[in-house]
């Protein structure tokens, strides 16, 4: 029996076959929308922001950077070193929280918070952009970012 005989029929009509197609449209959907949100629900390693961004130094002479270290390498962590640098010598930075001495389980995290000032007090810093550079090294894996304050 071919498709093309006569008397062949699918058995179902027009509307059941929109139903199908709708539904399949609907999962085609969700799992679009289930992959496109993965990477924010996932855990980064280092995550840092601003107390205030623009830097405005007629009010603050100085300002925080908080940094989130979380361990996502799946194994309990022993040496966490985090290391804060500016790529400019016009500023410096302080560490306001102790460094992550602890051992630091898998999903676990901690959040660090750093002083950065100008590095000359006396004098003001050009309004512009300046780059920090963040080196994470949890065991033997690294991981580098970096966050640009803009002075005002």
């Amino acid at each position: 029996m071919s498709i093309y005989a006569k008397g062949f029929g699918f058995k179902f009509g027009v509307g059941k076959a929109k139903k199908i197609a709708i539904a399949g449209i609907a999962v085609l959907f969700v799992v679009f929308a289930l992959y496109s949100l993965a990477p924010l629900l996932s855990q980064t390693p280092l995550e840092a922001r601003f107390e205030q961004n623009p830097w405005l130094q007629s009010e603050k002479d100085s300002i925080l950077l908080f940094v989130k270290v979380s361990n996502t390498t799946g194994s309990d962590v022993q040496n966490a070193m985090l290391e804060v640098r500016p790529k400019s010598e016009a500023l410096i930075v302080f560490p306001q929280t102790a460094s992550v001495d602890e051992t630091l389980a898998p999903g676990d995290s901690r959040l660090l918070a750093f002083n950065i000032r100008k590095a000359s007090p006396s004098s003001s810093l050009n309004a512009g952009n300046y780059t920090l550079e963040l080196r994470l090294a949890l065991d033997s894996k690294v991981f580098n970012s970096s966050i640009v304050l803009e002075a005002k």
